[in-house]
């Protein structure tokens, strides 16, 4: 009699979203992935039928049971969950795919510890305990053979594999629960753990570096789990496997996006000239073949276009330890002790970026977003529609396959995608459109092979600053995506946090059908537009801090926050007082219809929107204003 294997590989979030560069999320998303597959590979060839996910043309999978013959997948598509049918000893089988995942983990920690670690492992105190330790008893690995997945809820039935015991030591400053490698305490020996982690970063070999000036920045203390992930990407083994991403595409990289185009449209030449100036006073701000990641970049051949973002931006070419040029001095307290040339050189490229960016007719925004999506209710839809399995699961491979088309139309970059799950940065102007895409692709991949199932997706969209570190985004994202669009607005809806240096700005919350009023056009884009200067003007700024002055009035409520809402005093219209409002701020007179018009368009989108119990119009915020407001200002460039 056959059985059924459910299958998990963790922890998700405790691997892929403690990251302090685009890179490290890349490599955690796909490691996870790739094991994953590797596990579903071995039950494959036990025998088994893979139910869940359908991964049928999946090019990742098909990769690795080719032995890596063939051009190899970047983007990790596997979900770290799967169910399969087993004829014949199931709990064997299930068995060997967890001894499998470990198997391929350790050949994978073991590569880079060979090529970056061995040789400077000496200078640490007991960095090879804390590497074995680290490495061997991370994973989770959850599985059960029976009938049903209900009896997964029995933890007897678990096998796994995980770590238990609290780290020592001095932790690391990419995965905060892990000793870092040195096993130096810095509060007694910061000296030598600082000499350890400067070993390791100037490693050389016939006379070259192994690893480039920012592949661990200074100040950089890894544990085990994320050095791996950090220089994986970079290693000789990645390479061979044809996944090398040294080059990924870096936050202020993705904000410059729709000034890069614009500069490269209006003063290629003078681009293509400035990138010949950076790459004389810095070899090491080439980032080759970034470019071809980019929708619209893919058949542009200006080496401009593959710089490390941070060469985009004045504040940052300003700052020696962000742009370092070939000969900038390894430590440095302070920008002033760069050389006297060096501060020339970079006050001469500070005037010709300027230019460009007159040309371009703006300057890039230093704001870029990141989207989390996942599907609504996925465990009961699997339970309801148990004889459609098969029919989910393609649905949910259609969608998957349209993801990385959708994202890269939008000019993003996909970082995983795999069953309901997506993961990916995009430029500001275009991603709450490829947001609202990508959901209405989901819905329509389940209309068109089960039309009586309405399945739905949520969103978790965060506009940041690139300098805010970025598994602060990835707190934000999973927090807006977990506890504020799936649990208080229940289900079917994005929220959208906005990130600045100073602290968060705003939060909004929406349902999908919300974003476009009932001639299909876009609100937030309609009104984005009114807001922006030129003739086409129909709010002033000042308006929407007058709007949260009277909505605190009208509510009674003088402390709104981000992501709070004000319930009106009963009986008040909120539309009289704020039309008079709008009216006060302009500039010039308007008719109280067009200003009712206009504030009524807004208020819209300042009504709380409920997946289950729709549009409350006696309960508002100010937080879509404050969001128009933000998109307007940073629509065409803004201030660093």
């Amino acid at each position: 009699m056959s059985d059924k294997i459910f299958f998990s590989l963790g922890p998700v979030q405790g691997f892929v979203a403690q990251a302090r560069r685009t890179r490290d999320l890349w490599s955690g998303s796909f490691l996870l992935s790739y094991l994953s597959g590797c596990a579903i590979s071995e039950v494959m060839d036990k025998g088994g039928q893979i139910t869940i996910p359908d991964v049928t043309d999946d090019p990742l999978l098909a990769w690795i049971r080719r032995s890596r013959e063939g051009n190899a997948p970047i983007i990790g598509s596997i979900p770290n969950r799967f169910e399969a049918i087993v004829e014949d000893d199931p709990k064997s089988v299930a068995s060997s795919a967890a001894k499998m995942v470990q198997n391929r983990w350790m050949e994978i920690a073991e590569a880079v510890w060979d090529e970056y670690v061995v040789d400077v492992a000496e200078n640490g105190y007991g960095t090879e305990m804390i590497w074995d330790r680290q490495v061997k008893n991370f994973w989770e690995i959850n599985w059960v053979a029976a009938p049903d997945i209900s009896s997964m809820n029995s933890r007897k039935n678990w096998r796994i594999i995980g770590h238990l015991e609290e780290e020592p030591g001095d932790h690391c400053t990419m995965m905060g629960d892990w000793q870092e490698l040195s096993g130096f305490v810095r509060s007694k020996q910061s000296r030598i753990q600082n000499k350890f982690w400067e070993s390791l970063s100037f490693q050389r070999i016939n006379g070259k570096r192994k690893l480039g000036k920012l592949d661990i920045r200074e100040g950089e203390r890894l544990c085990a789990l994320a050095l791996i992930k950090r220089l994986f990407p970079v290693s000789t083994m990645a390479k061979d496997w044809g996944v090398e991403t040294r080059n990924w595409p870096s936050t202020p990289y993705v904000a410059a996006i729709p000034w890069l185009k614009s500069v490269i449209d209006a003063a290629s030449e003078d681009a293509y000239d400035y990138a010949g100036h950076i790459l004389n006073a810095a070899s090491g701000a080439e980032r080759k073949g970034i470019s071809r990641q980019i929708g619209s970049f893919c058949d542009r051949h200006n080496r401009f276009l593959d710089l490390d973002g941070n060469f985009y931006f004045e504040n940052a070419l300003i700052d020696c330890k962000r742009t370092p040029f070939d000969d900038t001095p390894e430590f440095l307290k302070n920008c002033a002790e760069e050389p006297d040339e060096d501060k020339k050189t970079r006050k001469e490229l500070k005037i010709q970026l300027r230019a460009l960016s007159e040309k371009a007719k703006f300057r890039p925004t230093p704001f870029y977003a990141m989207l989390l999506m996942d599907g609504d209710n996925m465990g009961k839809l699997m339970g309801d529609y148990k004889d459609k399995e098969d029919l989910i699961t393609k649905a949910l491979s259609a969608f998957t396959k349209d993801v990385r088309d959708i994202v890269k139309t939008r000019e993003g970059v996909t970082i995983y995608a795999g069953g309901d799950d997506v993961l990916a940065m995009l430029p500001m102007p275009e991603a709450l459109k490829c947001a609202k895409e990508l959901s209405e692709s989901y819905e329509k991949r389940f209309e068109d092979v089960i039309p009586e199932v309405k399945a739905t997706i949520s969103a978790g969209l965060v506009f940041s600053h690139y300098h805010i570190p970025l598994s602060t985004v990835m707190r934000e994202a999973h927090y807006i995506l977990d506890d504020v669009a799936k649990d208080k607005n229940g289900r079917g809806s994005i929220a959208v946090s906005v990130l600045k240096n100073s602290g968060k700005y705003c939060q909004w919350t929406v349902t999908w059908d919300r974003l476009t009023d009932e001639e299909s056009r876009d609100r937030i884009d309609d009104l984005v537009f009114k807001v922006r200067e030129g003739p086409h003007k129909k709010f002033s700024k000042s308006f929407f801090y007058g709007m949260r002055d009277d909505l605190a009035i009208l509510s009674g409520d003088q402390s709104l926050k981000p992501g709070n809402y004000a319930n009106l005093i009963e009986g008040l219209d909120p539309l009289p007082l704020l039309t008079a409002e709008y009216m006060k701020s302009r500039d010039r007179k308007v008719s109280r219809e067009d200003a009712e018009k206009q504030v009524g368009s807004l208020l819209e989108l300042s009504y709380k929107s409920h997946n289950k119990s729709g549009v409350n119009k006696t309960v508002l915020s100010t937080d879509a204003a404050m969001l128009i407001k933000f998109l307007s200002q940073t629509a065409e460039g803004g201030s660093e």
